[in-house]
């Protein structure tokens, strides 16, 4: 059984990313992008824990079969609906966007100079608090005045708009290269994918996506050591980057197995023996760790806010650093209900790609930074996409609103390149 559900789950990967190569544009969808977690992250871990003796009787079967499960219902979730969001649709005038983005630009990369001179090992691979945490708070606006910037930018070139891009990207491509952050280094691939396709029909090779997956799947399990060097060195030192031994970081997950999967079947194991849930009261808790400042109310009012949920098995200890999967929080919440957590993320995004697809400049901008968070629900946690979108009400929607112009009908009367295509054509 346990080598039947590993081949399944090859299967339904495979599926996933021959769906996303069969059509152009699809490789910029959610079913593509979780395909792509699930091959690169989850399946090199699988071959050393398959015979894994320390692991609970029938744990690896189970947590096998509900990621089979959790990733088809993302599929499903994704070609249930082809409705956009209505209260997207909007017209935006095109220098008013631009101002807004460069205003995000300057307050992000601010603080993100700001976290670049913290010390490596308070900001580098591992969990930070305080200072550092506001910090990247903050400087998360840079990532918003990149969208807009980029998507002015594939709309119609412009000094302005690429002005605004280069200096982003200065910052951006330090964090990057700093901090070894790959989800990082995706969503910058997708922000500019989505935004050139959308207004120029710009398609990156479907084979040089898949090469590159390949490639980014043989690399993934030395980010650690990395890590570790820029930790140590507040920067990259490459002569000790190049001294990595990628091949054989590669060969150790698989023969030894991932801690991310381990730790994902040791969780779903307690949660299914002890029948004990916590119903998605998950989620309010990540909320109020992410947005309730202990600095301000203090840790024992933060604490207070926190409802109770099913303690951890006493056996079981992460180590820090490592993630537990979506898969873990999505059985611990509803058991094996819980993969309607991925078919509902999906059914979220579809939305929002349909709205991208209209026309809409919002939707189009909320896709492009919703679409790496929604793809880590394989790999990390199902509340990432919830916490951006949090995160875009607080700040991206009222940019957004500074920037709106009133909708006119007439085609041919409106200067404006970012008009819904509803409002204009309707």
């Amino acid at each position: 059984m346990t080598l039947l559900l590993t081949c399944l789950l090859c299967l339904t990967v495979a599926m996933l990313l021959l769906w996303g190569m069969l059509a152009p544009g699809r490789i910029y969808q959610l079913p593509f992008l979780v395909g792509v977690m699930a091959g690169s992250f989850l399946l090199p871990q699988l071959p050393g824990l398959m015979d894994d003796r320390f692991l609970p009787r029938g744990a690896y079967d189970r947590m096998v079969a509900f990621t089979i499960l959790c990733l088809v219902a993302a599929w499903l979730g994704w070609i249930s609906t082809r409705k956009p969001v209505a209260f997207l649709r909007g017209n935006f005038g095109e220098r008013r966007l631009l101002i807004i983005s460069a205003a995000l630009s300057v307050i992000g990369a601010y603080f993100y100079f700001k976290l670049s001179r913290l010390p490596g090992d308070m900001v580098v691979g591992v969990q930070m608090s305080g200072v550092p945490v506001i910090y990247l708070f903050v400087a998360r606006l840079m990532t918003y005045g990149l969208a807009i910037g980029a998507l002015c930018l594939a709309r119609r070139t412009s000094l302005f708009a690429l002005s605004i891009v280069v200096f982003d990207l200065v910052f951006y491509l330090d964090r990057i290269v700093v901090t070894g952050k790959r989800a990082e280094t995706v969503e910058l691939f997708a922000i500019f994918a989505v935004a050139f396709w959308f207004h120029r029909g710009w398609l990156a090779p479907r084979t040089i996506i898949l090469a590159g997956v390949l490639v980014g799947t043989f690399l993934m399990n030395s980010m650690g050591d990395y890590r570790a060097i820029t930790r140590e060195n507040s920067s990259p030192i490459w002569q000790d980057i190049s001294q990595i031994d990628v091949t054989a970081n590669f060969r150790a997950t698989l023969k030894e197995g991932g801690l991310e999967v381990r730790n994902a079947i040791l969780r779903i194991d307690h949660a299914a023996d002890s029948l004990e849930f916590d119903y998605g009261k998950f989620h309010w808790n990540r909320l109020v760790f992410n947005y309730v400042p202990s600095q301000i109310v203090g840790e024992a009012a933060k604490r207070s806010l926190m409802l109770r949920t099913p303690a951890m098995a006493r056996d079981y200890n992460a180590l820090t650093g490592t993630t537990e999967t979506g898969m873990a929080d999505a059985f611990q919440s509803f058991w094996y209900f819980g993969a309607l957590k991925f078919f509902l993320i999906a059914y979220l995004l579809a939305r929002l790609w349909a709205s991208a697809k209209e026309g809409q400049a919002a939707g189009q901008i909320v896709y492009m930074l919703s679409v790496v968070p929604a793809m880590h629900v394989v790999s990390h946690q199902t509340d990432w996409v919830i916490m951006a979108w949090v995160h875009m009400v607080l700040f991206l929607v009222p940019s957004l609103a500074l920037a709106a112009v009133p909708a006119r009908r007439d085609p041919g009367a409106h200067p404006d390149p970012f008009a819904s295509r509803r409002l204009v054509h309707s």
